[in-house]
């Protein structure tokens, strides 16, 4: 909603800088998204008036013109316009001043002759299109005005943000109650000055309404002999600040009286409609209509049209048609001012992706009370601007008019809830700025002098009072957030702190940050083209989603499985955007459908590392991610978790590099997988460089987590290191090695480290050489030489039944 500060200032006194007044609207619930300035590039032009016009001796394109801008001495302008006439008042750019687009003004010689200035059109002055010719004021602007302030285009226009609970703040007037209700200053509603012909409405128009249910109220009034004409420019320009384009002197009238008082109007051809009468009614199945976009429209009997007695000529509350639109020709006008049910607009202008400002307001609300009052308004205009003769009354059709709201509000439960010490007449003050009416109830068994209970008539424009929290919610809006002081609430129990899943969760992503990766949140829903990317085979378990059944687009139709395809998209979007090297993860929910209706719910961590972690430096070379970093990483968190009986095993995955892919396991489970994404996923997912992922499921990490190690006494006695190296099948893992000398290397084994790793020419095809420290260590006495030996004798045989051989 743009709000213009001079057009509120006609209904309420604004003293308040635009600042200021902006802050008061944030402090009271009114988002403000931006401030516009508007009329300082006009502040050095002004009104003159054209008093000679004379040929130019060396140019016959151009002439010498003698300008009158209210000062002694008239001013010499050379211009080329054709229309710069003697007489005609003009928009004048005096020596100095700055036009639209940067262009000053400067006194300089034209072909000779002096020119003191410039004549202006609509488009050098940014203020329109045209620029066959100068722009022409109407005749009694007054010389040497200030044109800014006499087309009204200074001005201060805030773009507000209208909260769908306030439909009444989608009006000038509602603005301007809101206004007076914040700042305390007097509300003015305009007068209504309306004289009406002897013959009447009803006698010239008939109204039926075949679904009342979805037109509560339609009023039409009648206004003939009208001429259809540019609308003069003071409303052009407020229209324009309000965003509307302006047509002509009837069309911005319906527009500029919507903006005023939040009702949409509609004005139809009267000469168009069949029998000059309207039925509101669905419409029916197949029937059609040319809307004013000149777009046919196929209708269903869900929506609600305006016809005549012959077809639809409107679609309800959305838009009108073609062919009774008000043109040059028209002579005639029946002005539409009704209520529409909020449901039923709202699904028409979704079904038919039609949106207009009167769709807007009528699926928020509109108050079918202020009717009569926006036709009486605005057939007013159209008499004043239009010279239309208004026929007396109007035909109104309203079986059931909506009444006021009363609720009972107790002064107590207002201090209780917000902890303050307002009395009632401070809470009647505040509620009677928003023209509620406030009254006190007589004393009876439920009030006490102590506990007044105040009876408040809330009027119909304010839908969404329905309840005393709602009112106690207006108390504080306008006495002040700011003013209620803050207190904890009381409770018994004790302090609350992080449980032990918070605290392991919290670690978790404490790790990953520390280890150099960034957080990242992606979608829950995902499309289900994206497993096709994955290359997961048709009967893959995490191919079993939970489909949305209303889903916004095909893009978010299913509930994600595997954390991935997020993780992946996001690695593509910053590649695409020159950031290479990117190292993120995330925590979030997977979704898996088990035979159920409901899907299981797990917490996963994801991970997805490409690039290198720095460029190269005077010290260090650039260092690509590789699949050794995330096992970095792994290591980094498993040792935050105090989790010890973990590995690594070698693992298939269409996803993921074959070789390149390994399970983690705690114990007997697997609780995860990670590796170097397989060629083709990354070619499907648009990425041309290599990426590490990783994926672990923490309901099952957590199980065996800890948040604090057990003690151990530090060793008194020496330890004894020894080395073993061996050659082995280049299939064989180092980690199935490791086993094997962990489980013979009993408790005595404390260390166990891989320090070689050798392939070439001195060892057989398809060998490879490992070499392992391993340390041994006792907590009672000190070890003897004996007892390792006979512990590598033990290694040594079982290494050996898997083929292993000593390397000498």
């Amino acid at each position: 909603m743009r709000v213009s500060l001079s057009w509120l200032k006609e209904y309420v006194n604004v003293d308040l800088a635009p600042e200021k007044l902006a802050e008061e609207f944030d402090m009271t619930g009114t988002g403000v998204e931006s401030i516009e300035y508007f009329g300082r590039e006009y502040s050095n032009i002004v009104v003159g008036q054209i008093t000679k016009s004379e040929k130019h001796p060396n140019a016959d394109k151009l002439s010498m013109c003698q300008v009158d801008i209210g000062r002694k001495e008239l001013l010499d302008i050379v211009c080329g316009a054709p229309n710069s006439e003697e007489g005609a008042k003009v928009p004048v750019a005096l020596v100095g001043a700055e036009l639209p687009g940067g262009f000053k003004i400067q006194k300089t010689k034209i072909r000779g002759v002096v020119s003191e200035g410039m004549m202006c059109s609509e488009a050098e002055l940014g203020l329109g299109e045209d620029a066959s010719g100068l722009m022409i004021l109407e005749s009694q602007a007054p010389v040497g005005y200030k044109l800014s302030e006499f087309l009204d285009l200074e001005d201060v226009v805030f773009e507000l943000e209208i909260t769908p609970n306030r439909p009444d703040c989608l009006g000038m007037l509602g603005m301007a109650r809101e206004v007076a209700a914040i700042t305390g200053s007097k509300f003015k509603k305009p007068k209504i000055k309306l004289i009406e012909d002897k013959e009447e409405a009803k006698d010239a128009t008939k109204i039926e309404i075949l679904d009342p249910d979805l037109c509560p109220r339609y009023l039409a009034k009648v206004i003939k002999g009208v001429k259809i004409l540019p609308s003069p420019v003071w409303m052009q320009r407020r229209l324009e600040k309000a965003g509307i384009r302006p047509i002509n002197n009837i069309v911005d009238i319906t527009n500029y009286v919507m903006m005023e008082t939040g009702q949409p109007l509609h004005a139809f051809d009267y000469d168009k409609l069949n029998q000059n009468r309207v039925v509101v009614r669905r419409a029916k199945a197949g029937e059609t209509m040319v809307s004013l976009d000149e777009v046919t429209r196929q209708l269903d009997n869900s929506m609600l049209v305006i016809a005549d007695a012959k077809e639809p000529v409107a679609l309800a509350g959305v838009m009108g048609g073609l062919y009774s639109e008000v043109s040059a020709r028209t002579e005639n006008i029946l002005l539409e001012s009704a209520h529409f049910s909020s449901s039923n607009i709202m699904r028409t202008s979704r079904n038919l992706g039609l949106q207009s400002e009167a769709s807007m307001r009528f699926e928020r609300f509109v108050d079918p009370n202020q009717a009569m009052d926006a036709a009486n308004r605005a057939a007013q205009f159209m008499a004043e601007l239009g010279g239309g003769r208004v026929l007396k009354g109007a035909v109104d059709v309203y079986p059931k008019p909506l009444l006021p709201v009363k609720l009972d509000l107790r002064t107590r439960r207002i201090n209780q809830i917000l902890g303050t010490k307002l009395s009632s007449s401070n809470v009647s003050g505040i509620l009677e700025r928003l023209e509620l009416e406030v009254k006190k109830k007589k004393a009876g068994s439920k009030t006490t002098s102590s506990d007044p209970v105040l009876e408040v008539e809330v009027p119909t424009f304010r839908s969404d009072l329905e309840r005393d929290i709602d009112l106690i919610e207006e108390v504080v809006r306008l006495y002040g957030y700011n003013k209620v002081k803050s207190t904890l609430p009381e409770s018994k129990e004790k302090k609350g702190g992080l449980t032990f899943r918070q605290q392991l969760e919290k670690r978790t992503r404490d790790c990953m940050i520390a280890a150099g990766l960034w957080e990242v949140i992606t979608y829950a829903f995902i499309n289900p083209d994206e497993f096709d990317r994955m290359k997961l085979s048709s009967d893959c378990p995490l191919r079993k989603v939970a489909e949305l059944r209303n889903p916004l687009s095909i893009e978010q139709s299913v509930m994600r499985t595997t954390l991935i395809p997020g993780l992946l998209n996001v690695i593509r979007y910053n590649v695409n955007r020159e950031q290479k090297n990117v190292q993120i993860f995330e925590m979030g929910k997977v979704f898996k459908c088990i035979g159920k209706k409901l899907p299981d719910e797990n917490m996963v961590l994801g991970a997805a590392l490409t690039g290198s972690w720095h460029p190269d430096k005077w010290y260090e070379k650039e260092q690509v991610v590789d699949f050794f970093d995330v096992k970095g990483i792994l290591n980094a968190l498993f040792e935050c978790l105090k989790i010890e009986d973990w590995y690594i095993v070698r693992a298939l995955h269409p996803s993921f590099h074959p070789g390149r892919c390994a399970e983690i396991c705690v114990g007997n489970e697997v609780i995860g997988l990670f590796g170097e994404i397989h060629p083709e996923t990354q070619r499907a997912f648009q990425l041309d460089q290599r990426v590490q992922l990783l994926e672990i499921n923490l309901d099952k990490l957590y199980s065996n987590a800890k948040l604090f190690k057990g003690f151990k006494e530090v060793p008194k006695f020496p330890g004894v290191s020894i080395d073993i190296a061996l050659v082995v099948d280049e299939e064989i893992s180092v980690g199935k090695l490791e086993n094997i000398i962990k489980d013979q290397g009993t408790q005595l084994l404390r260390r166990i480290e891989v320090f070689d790793v050798y392939r070439g020419e001195q060892l057989p095809k398809g060998k490879k050489s490992m070499a392992f420290s391993l340390y041994f260590q006792a907590i009672d006495r000190t070890l003897d030489m004996n007892e390792i030996k006979k512990i590598h004798e033990r290694i040594v045989a079982k290494l050996t039944n898997i083929g292993a051989e000593l390397r000498a």
